[in-house]
């Protein structure tokens, strides 16, 4: 369970209290090296894994357009797009937009497979048209996760996942998480790197403002997140994954 103990009055506050934050090289490296592990279909399906293969599958058996085109969000080094592919044999256009220190790493993992931008307005250039958009643990940690949500939602992809995302009913508020360093990615450390307590940003936004962004979606399949659940000065905050459907495109169903 992610600790955030201390409150600011905005981001910046918070980031200053934390140094780089989410950019931080470390995290960045220990991502990058989890990401390279071989996946060993024998071992359990992470619950980040399962989200991506379900929200890819739902998108996937009502679109008949291939490539499916997925904007992954804050995807890492590319972890969910992986794992996807190691479940599924759908033909995938997949591009990530990252953090500058993340798609650095990501970029030499991508080797052709999936790209890697630093901004939704290139991604969304680059694939167009949008199938998917896959958002798993990142609005949360963006400077201003409402604008990010609107920039995202504008696309008007078809299906919308946001996943691992906290559920929160009072106004904004923005804190800054405590977690292992080895909390980030799924795997075992890398050698080389020793594990510690690291801080981010973090911003709860009420989850109301976070549907009336979303309102052109109806919610087509929702989930509790184990993975995502924080406490919050005492207060327990469950997460949820959340996968949406576009009320303005009729499903494949509808259309017959």
């Amino acid at each position: 369970m992610a600790l955030v103990t201390e409150i600011f009055p905005d981001f910046t506050s918070a980031l200053a209290a934390c140094g780089p934050g989410y950019n931080n090289a470390l995290i960045a490296d220990v991502i990058a090296y989890k990401t390279a592990l071989a996946v060993d279909p024998r071992q359990f399906v992470p619950e980040q894994a399962l989200n991506s293969i379900l929200a890819v599958g739902i998108a996937a058996a009502d679109i008949t357009e291939r490539p499916l085109t997925v904007l992954d969000f804050g995807g890492g080094c590319g972890f969910h797009y992986f794992r996807v592919i190691a479940a599924m044999q759908s033909q995938l256009r997949w591009a990530i937009v990252e953090t500058p220190t993340m798609a650095e790493r990501a970029l030499k993992l991508a080797q052709g497979r999936f790209d890697v931008f630093t901004e939704i307005a290139a991604a969304a250039t680059a694939l167009n048209p949008i199938h998917l958009v896959h958002a798993s643990s990142s609005i949360q940690y963006v400077p201003e996760p409402l604008s990010t949500l609107k920039a995202l939602a504008t696309l008007q992809a078809r299906y919308f996942m946001l996943a691992r995302f906290p559920v929160w009913s009072r106004p904004q508020t923005v804190g800054m998480q405590t977690s292992p360093l080895a909390a980030n990615g799924i795997g075992p450390m890398p050698p080389t790197i020793a594990d510690r307590q690291i801080s981010y940003p973090i911003t709860f936004c009420n989850f109301d403002d976070v549907m009336g962004i979303l309102d052109t979606y109806e919610v087509a399949m929702v989930m509790p997140s184990p993975s995502s659940t924080y406490n919050v000065r005492g207060q327990q905050v469950q997460g949820f994954n959340l996968i949406f459907r576009s009320k303005e495109v009729p499903s494949r169903s509808e259309a017959q």
